[in-house]
């Protein structure tokens, strides 16, 4: 056995490899705002943009439902397998996407198809990036989902300027069909990770913490939960909270970045983008950036630096009449919503073990789709004439709860440790 776990070791930075291709992939899905303006002039002008603005929830609700609603096929498939499967239906529903005639088609093909497909692979991938290296879970999963965050930037400019050259139809059936073509290599590339790997790798390894560290993981304290079992603890709701609030707060700036600049500071359409690729910027960093630090400092200290910040940054942003000021703050906001997707592979791994992290991840990954309806929202309902100062204390409340709720899964996990010490 222990020679399977060598051959694998020699081949799974390929793997890894694979799986960056596949999140870059993945990361077009950011573009919306790009397509979003095509899809309204082709199906009615102006009088549709609600009804398709509409669209994109229906994807993020299929992309972040779906790996809970489909557990029981993704708990039966293994990575090579499901990520063909949402290769398909991503693939093939980019393809249909450029040829809709009604709206109803466009909330099938884009909402439906495109969601589930990401909801098969993403939290897929993002779990077998913890099981590659389960000593340095939050290093390999960041380098995932910062790829994932950052690739709009450069998925925007090849999709404005191809739809603005060649027009819909073609543009997508030629990115659809190299978005399939490439997912399915990937997925015949990558390999399950063997049974028993992260125990031998561990073995190997060390126990890998700092002194002072607070880590489950790394104790008896902890023992490997499937997500029924997950679900019965407390320390799953009080992360669950942590991550929700705290990617709503975050929600609410990069979802209404160009109406907040273009109403506040009068800023054009073309100037306000810019602030856009700002913010994408300082979320992939943000991503990798707290992510990696994860391995190197306390996992749930770093997870109440990230919801700490947003209450400075989002109160300043309350009162700030200043241009300067606003992009900073609204940077830093960025910065730690990219790492509470940095950070929740690495704590869903070390509270719950990494047997079973590719299921539990997708139960995680459902505060992503809650934090997506709540704040765009409440941002939206709670502006006025281009008064965004009432969001903005709503969001420093939303931060205060997730500080809240990450100093009690800190206070849960110290508690589990010292009694595991005890016996």
């Amino acid at each position: 056995m222990e020679k399977n776990y060598a051959a694998f070791e020699k081949k799974k930075l390929m793997y890894y490899i694979s799986g960056l291709v596949i999140c870059f992939i993945l990361g077009i899905g950011y573009c919306w705002s790009v397509v979003q303006t095509p899809f309204v002039q082709t199906l009615g002008g102006e009088k549709v943009t609600a009804v398709v603005a509409l669209c994109y929830t229906v994807c993020t609700l299929c992309s972040t439902m779906s790996p809970t609603i489909l557990g029981g096929l993704t708990k039966r498939l293994k990575v090579n397998q499901l990520v063909p499967i949402g290769a398909a239906l991503f693939g093939i529903g980019y393809i249909l996407s450029g040829y809709v005639v009604n709206i109803s088609m466009l909330f099938v093909v884009y909402g439906v198809m495109t969601g589930v497909g990401t909801g098969l692979i993403y939290p897929t991938v993002m779990g077998y990036s913890a099981s590659l290296f389960p000593d340095r879970t939050g290093i390999a999963s960041a380098f995932f989902t910062g790829i994932y965050g950052g690739a709009a930037m450069i998925w925007s400019p090849v999709l404005a300027n191809m739809i603005a050259d060649h027009g819909m139809k073609i543009t997508f059936t030629v990115i659809g069909l190299s978005v399939l073509i490439v997912l399915m290599i990937c997925g015949t590339v990558i390999r399950p990770v063997p049974e028993g790997y992260i125990e031998w790798k561990r073995s190997q390894a060390g126990t890998g913490t700092a002194p002072g560290d607070i880590t489950l993981s790394q104790t008896q304290a902890v023992r490997d939960l499937n997500r029924g079992q997950m679900v019965r603890t407390g320390r799953f709701y009080a992360a669950a909270a942590a991550f929700a609030f705290g990617l709503a707060s975050g929600m609410m700036v990069i979802s209404q970045c160009t109406q907040i600049m273009s109403s506040s500071f009068g800023l054009t359409a073309t100037d306000a983008a810019m602030y856009v690729s700002l913010l994408s910027c300082m979320s992939m960093l943000g991503r990798i950036l707290w992510g990696t630090v994860t391995d190197h400092t306390d996992k749930y200290i770093t997870l109440c630096i990230i919801c700490a910040l947003p209450i400075v940054s989002m109160g300043v942003l309350a009162f700030s009449h200043s241009l300067a000021v606003t992009a900073v703050c609204m940077a830093l906001t960025a910065l730690c919503y990219g790492g509470f997707g940095g950070t929740i592979t690495p704590i869903t791994a070390d509270l719950f073990g990494s047997k079973y992290i590719t299921e539990n991840y997708g139960i995680m990954y459902l505060m992503f789709g809650i934090a997506g309806l709540i704040g765009p929202r409440v941002a939206v309902t709670l502006s006025s004439n281009g008064d965004y100062s009432k969001a903005f204390m709503c969001g420093a409340v939303f931060a205060v709860i997730s500080l809240i709720a990450a100093v009690t899964v800190r206070l849960k996990v110290k508690a589990a440790c010292s009694s595991s010490a005890a016996v």
